[in-house]
Parts: C-alpha cells; sequence; structure tokens
C-alpha cells in the first residue's frame, strides 16, 4: 500500500481499508481520511455464481486517490476508483466511478456538483458570515465571547501583523512555509479581536 506524506487518518480504529490486496491501494499526499471511511479494492458478489452457475469469478480493481483530498465521514470508495488531486467528497458520500481533479463531488451514488475553484470561492464569502452567526448564537445562548471559542475562526480578525498576540494553534493547519505565506497574503475582515467583538455587538 502506497501512502503519501502529510496524509491523516483522523480516527484510524474507525476507519476499514481492503488489506487482502494492498498493492492495489495507493494515497497521495495531503490527504483527509475522515472517520468511518470504507475503501475496498474487491467484491464478493460472485459468491452467487457458485450457487447459479457453479463457477467462481474473482472481481478486484485498484482504488488510486490523488493529493489534497479530503472526504466527510462515512466515504465509501468502491474498487477500479481514481479520484484525483483537489477534491473534496461530502458526507456519507459512495465513490462508485472516477472523480476528476479540481471538483467537488457528493451523494449516492457520488457525483461532481461543481468546481473546486467556485468552492473555495464561495468559501472566502461564507466564512465570515458563519463566524458571525457564531458569536450572536454564543451571545444569544448567555455565554460569553472569548478568544478561546474562536480558535479555528482566526483567520476573521487575526494576520501577520498580529497574530503573535493570539495563542491559537496555527501549525495544526499551517506548516511553516505555509504559515509565512499566509502571514504575506492574508487581510483579516476586523483588526483584532476585540474589534470583531465590537461589530457583533453593534
Amino acid at each position: 500500500m502506497k501512502i503519501g506524506n502529510g496524509t491523516t487518518f483522523l480516527d484510524p480504529k474507525h476507519v476499514t481499508i481492503d488489506t487482502t490486496r494492498p498493492e492495489l491501494v495507493e494515497i497521495g499526499e495531503h490527504v483527509f481520511i475522515h472517520r468511518g471511511t470504507t475503501i475496498l479494492t474487491h467484491d464478493w458478489a460472485s459468491w452467487c455464481f457458485v450457487y447459479s452457475h457453479n463457477e467462481f469469478l474473482p472481481s478486484h480493481g485498484k482504488v488510486k486517490i490523488g493529493n489534497n483530498v479530503w472526504m466527510g465521514e462515512n466515504v465509501t470508495i468502491l474498487k477500479g476508483v481514481t479520484i484525483g488531486d483537489n477534491v473534496i467528497i461530502g458526507i456519507g458520500s459512495i465513490v462508485t466511478k472516477d472523480i476528476p481533479s479540481n471538483s467537488i463531488a457528493v451523494g449516492v451514488p457520488a457525483k461532481v456538483i461543481g468546481s473546486y475553484d467556485d468552492y473555495y470561492a464561495k468559501r472566502k464569502k461564507a466564512y465570515v458570515d458563519e463566524c458571525e452567526e457564531y458569536a450572536k448564537a454564543i451571545l444569544e445562548s448567555g455565554g460569553v465571547l472569548t478568544e478561546d471559542k474562536f480558535y479555528d475562526d482566526y483567520p476573521c480578525f487575526v494576520d501577520g501583523h498580529n497574530y503573535d498576540k493570539y495563542d491559537y494553534p496555527y501549525s495544526r493547519i499551517f506548516n511553516k512555509e505555509q504559515f509565512e505565506q499566509w502571514k504575506k497574503n492574508h487581510k483579516a475582515i476586523f483588526n483584532g479581536f476585540d474589534d470583531f467583538v465590537s461589530h457583533v455587538n453593534g
């Protein structure tokens, strides 16, 4: 079995990979394999032919997953499937056919519903609104807005000019080179957490 650098198995005890033919499994670099993932390189449906035709016909095929792929929980990938680079597979999808590079695929069976770049642009617009919605939900529940509750939402108010003021686990997301690029290029919408809170309260 080939597994590339930077690949993450979030919950290995709840991931099933068909190891009967490990040579048929190839996983690229920077692949996120969520809990409940199943990767199959064979099926045993030919068991039925033993009864009906007195024959057993083996069935197996390679599974290849490219680089920079994220899979939601409970994704199943069947034999003979190739998933390209820069692909996001939605929660609960069953991948029965190849998924091309630079695409988003969801469903049973999984189908391409959009491009990777379009989804990136959508997230760029949506994440600030979602952060504000989360903050308002905290306030409505009687909670207090504190920095620690926004450990994943820091891009709203943190960038290269103030990152050192916040003790967030940046390395959980970025390696050193990526972090340097992020500090150089990312511009936060708000000028720090206090500015963000003022906006939410205003």
